[in-house]
């Protein structure tokens, strides 16, 4: 199914489950587990120090990077000693890489395309409303290979669901789902929303070729990134399948993505497609 798993650790709570999820898969599937561990460049440059200091309060003096990159660095070890200790209780093969630079860039520029990404949802922050933003969602926007998030808490999956839009992406996320019954023996859902007459039947004879008979199909109408996010939360499913996206950047850049509403409007583990 992959080549291997890259895990982004930073040694937040959303970090560590994604770890043990990694784990259990490379387990299954028997591949390598990589983690991967970036020091933010962008906290050890002077000047943004210099003007950290004066929202803070605290006193800045030259050279003051290199007792930040020391920290970092320690930090780093710490974590990463962590992730391999974790890995080889669970009987994975484990390699470490720790590096400098802008997190999510590494994560994403470190993955072949036969490779999974596995990221929490959200990481550690240094410092809260500093660097803001999703690392998760710029590695899944990036990256050449799929990418799973991870929020802070996930249990076994009993629920799975599919967002199929007929795309390689999304039937790519499909054929993970498939794969991993075999591991969590969950019920599989399909959800189609259909933009256009006739999407219904079209999408499903695509989906009955890869999952058979084992499976329900729900087709609604509307709007797809609201059908999914009210279908999962009123379903209560465990965990998403979706294509990462799919719409193309021309269209995404002026109707907006449906994967990025998804990710910011619901919490379940999510596993983005990728071809």
């Amino acid at each position: 199914m992959f080549n291997r798993i890259i895990v982004g650790v930073d040694g937040s709570p959303s970090s560590i489950t994604a770890s043990e999820f990694a784990f259990d898969l490379a387990k299954f599937w028997s591949i390598p587990v990589i983690g991967l561990y970036v020091s933010d460049i962008r906290l050890v440059e002077e000047s943004f120090l210099a003007d950290l200091a004066g929202v803070l309060g605290f006193t800045y003096y030259e050279g003051i990077s290199s007792k930040v990159r020391e920290f970092l660095e320690k930090q780093g070890d710490t974590v990463l000693e962590e992730f391999s200790a974790r890995g080889r209780e669970k009987g994975v093969a484990v390699s470490l890489v720790k590096t400098a630079g802008v997190p999510y860039r590494e994560i994403y520029q470190q993955a072949d395309p036969g490779d999974l990404i596995v990221v929490g949802r959200v990481g550690r922050k240094p410092i809260k409303g500093i660097l803001i933003g999703s690392n998760a969602e710029k590695v899944a926007r990036n990256a050449r290979c799929p990418v799973a998030i991870i929020p802070q808490r996930m249990g076994s999956p009993k629920k799975a669901l599919v967002a199929y839009d007929g795309g390689r992406s999304s039937f790519r996320s499909m054929e993970v789902c498939k794969t991993l019954k075999d591991l969590y023996d969950y019920e599989i859902h399909v959800l189609v929303v259909e933009e256009e007459e006739g999407d219904h039947k079209r999408l499903k004879e695509k989906v009955d070729q890869l999952l058979g008979e084992d499976y329900e199909c729900h087709c609604l109408s509307g709007l797809p990134e609201e059908r999914i996010v009210s279908f999962c939360r009123e379903g209560s499913f465990d965990i998403l399948f979706l294509g990462a996206y799919g719409k193309g950047r021309l269209k995404e850049f002026f109707l907006g993505s449906v994967t990025s509403f998804v990710l910011n409007n619901l919490e379940v583990p999510m596993i983005l497609g990728r071809t």
